[in-house]
């Protein structure tokens, strides 16, 4: 009997610790789900606008300087609902050809096809820009299923990798309401690693709109969309009677900012890693009365001169930008730039014409900004608009890294401490089309302990009674 005791007891021990090298082999690192996204998942992004490829064919962009290329965009149509395609043979050869083109330059580009109205010289839902067409289809459910049925087949067919939602601008709770239905149905249907994302507002209310109050299904966008890009331009366009920053990275009397309209979104719930900020690659104009008087808040006549790029009064791309700037250079009229280092803005003013625009100087605030706060990148619009050498696509990109580079270097682990509203769902892709690491369950302690380990803990002090009792 003390034999076969002795063995039982063996053969417990055995199996105790083999449970226990097993568990201990199987068990996760713990983890930091606050974690910002690492640089391989950043986004350094650019709308492409179709309509002004005169501006800049697809053969003079730097796919380099970007992981994100976005071809903006096929609209609505306010009948049918269905997605209008281009009927110019030149704008159906550009659609065709924007992925193969851009990604034979950049083998880890990622492409996006923006659906909604492109608008050029009303960026922001300060210029009350409005897009019926897709409120009304996203009203009805099945106009609804159908649309995005189309956009995800459009999408792949076409080379994309992922589509962008540039609804200008949901307008009531209503449409609101609506967007999140969309979001979460488009998610549905879109294939594995198929990035969906938005061009958004800032997240808590939309200026002109008719009611207060009026927010962003912040919840749906969290769980559905790989990020937001968050236009944070365009603040100036309802400014008719003086002059104006059009981008302000900061303004204590309003909330009329960039930092106002990203923190917004954050404050909301939606994580920092999630959130990309917009930078303009235009100026906004206009006419003073008086050129002796050219600060902000001078009185103005009208909008600014008619510009070939823009094809609109008021709005300047930062090439026509430097090209008045060379112009005054050459002594028939004297230019002078301005940088507010309050506002983090800047602004050039010759004879009677006064430009609001983003220079180098600025990005680079913006950028130092952007990395401070942990967002996950930044995007440009449009990309079409930036000088002969790209000025301000290398200008960001090179500054974005080196941000990221000291940021991260000041911070051993390069883990940001800071705690993130909700956590990132797996469907965070990286600019690869790789899924990201989906974290190891958690118990509600937050510890790494899951239920599978937990019943194998139990287990293991079975056996451990069983030893003890025989």
């Amino acid at each position: 009997m003390a034999s076969s005791a002795a063995t039982k007891k063996a053969s417990l021990l055995l199996a105790i610790a083999v449970l226990s090298l097993s568990i201990a082999a199987s068990a996760p690192a713990p983890s930091d789900a606050r974690e910002t996204p690492p640089a391989s998942k950043r986004v350094r992004a650019g709308y492409y606008l179709a309509a002004g490829a005169r501006l800049r064919p697809l053969a003079a962009l730097d796919a380099s300087l970007y992981t994100h290329l976005y071809y903006s965009a096929l609209a609505v149509h306010p009948t049918t609902h269905k997605l209008v395609l281009p009927t110019d043979p030149d704008q159906a050869g550009l659609l065709a050809a924007f992925s193969p083109t851009l990604k034979s330059k950049n083998r880890g580009l990622r492409t996006l096809l923006s659906v909604g109205t492109a608008v050029v010289a009303g960026i922001a839902g300060t210029d009350s820009q409005t897009d019926p067409a897709f409120a009304a289809m996203t009203a009805d459910p099945v106009s609804r299923a159908a649309f995005v049925a189309a956009a995800v087949a459009l999408a792949c067919d076409s080379g994309f990798d992922g589509l962008d939602v540039a609804w200008r601008f949901p307008a009531s709770a209503v449409e609101m309401a609506d967007f999140g239905f969309l979001i979460s149905e488009w998610r549905a249907a879109a294939p594995p690693g198929f990035l969906l994302t938005a061009t958004v507002y800032f997240s808590n209310h939309v200026f002109d709109a008719p009611l207060p109050g009026v927010d962003y299904p912040s919840e749906a966008v969290a769980r559905c969309l790989d990020w937001v890009n968050v236009v944070a331009f365009g603040l100036g366009a309802g400014a008719t009677n003086a002059t104006a920053f059009d981008a302000p990275l900061y303004d204590r009397a309003s909330h009329f900012s960039a930092s106002y309209g990203v923190v917004s979104w954050i404050d909301a719930g939606v994580p920092a890693g999630k959130v990309v900020m917009g930078l303009p690659l235009y100026g906004r104009s206009w006419f003073l009365r008086n050129k002796a008087n050219s600060g902000v808040g001078a009185p103005v006549v009208a909008a600014g001169p008619k510009q070939r790029g823009s094809n609109a009064t008021g709005v300047m791309s930062y090439a026509e930008v430097q090209k008045v700037a060379a112009a005054g250079g050459g002594g028939r009229r004297a230019v002078t730039t301005t940088y507010d280092n309050a506002s983090v803005a800047c602004y050039l003013s010759m004879g009677d014409v006064w430009v609001a625009f983003d220079g180098a100087a600025v990005v680079s605030e913006k950028l130092a900004f952007a990395v401070r706060r942990g967002l996950l990148g930044y995007f440009l619009w449009p990309v079409n608009y930036d000088d002969a050498n790209l000025t301000v696509s290398r200008t960001a990109s090179e500054v974005w890294m080196q941000n990221e580079i000291s940021s991260n270097s000041k911070n051993g682990t390069g883990v940001r401490q800071m705690q993130g509203p909700v956590l990132l769902p797996p469907a965070l892709r990286s600019p690869a089309g790789t899924p990201g690491p989906v974290p190891a369950p958690t118990s509600g302690s937050g510890s790494w302990l899951s239920w599978t380990k937990l019943d194998a803990f139990l287990l293991l002090g079975l056996l451990i009674l069983v030893w003890c009792s025989s």
